[in-house]
């Protein structure tokens, strides 16, 4: 399956945040969680999107990245073909990435979701990056869906 949507910068400006912002990292859920909030708005999770951001070896965000109008019923695989066009320049530079879906709806993950993270979390794995969280935004909030299983779990 050919990924058909238009990939556009998010419309984020820094100027909103607090001077320091730049220099948190997003390996603090809360931050994370905030960060997507900002990056996928309510016209993105009405209509369906994916967001990430492209961070630093620090997990400073760097480059936010949406992909707009993505059905709910949308396969990973065109996730997929992102993240393996993205992930090799991220690794090289040491970065990181934290992702997340929007759709319109809902508080808990459902089948499509658990798809979507389960894809991000094995080509991270695959590709040596860090994935610093993956998050499901709707009109309903924004949620961090379970870190994976360990071998000692």
């Amino acid at each position: 399956m050919e990924l058909s949507v238009a990939v556009t910068m998010a419309g984020m400006t820094f100027e909103d945040l607090p001077p320091r912002a730049s220099k948190i990292p997003l390996s603090d859920r809360r931050v994370a969680a905030d960060v997507i909030d900002l990056i996928i708005g309510d016209t993105d999770r009405a209509t369906g999107c994916v967001g990430l951001m492209i961070c630093d070896s620090e997990h400073r965000g760097l480059q936010p990245l949406v992909l707009h109008d993505i059905p709910a019923d949308a396969e990973a695989s065109g996730l997929a073909q992102l993240l393996k066009l993205v992930l090799p320049l991220v690794r090289e530079n040491d970065g990181s990435v934290l992702i997340g879906r929007g759709r319109p709806r809902g508080r808990v993950p459902d089948d499509v979701d658990r798809a979507w993270h389960q894809r991000t979390i094995d080509l991270c794995e695959e590709a040596g990056v860090p994935l610093l969280g993956f998050y499901l935004a709707t009109g309903d909030g924004v949620f961090r869906l379970p870190e994976p299983l360990t071998e000692a779990s």
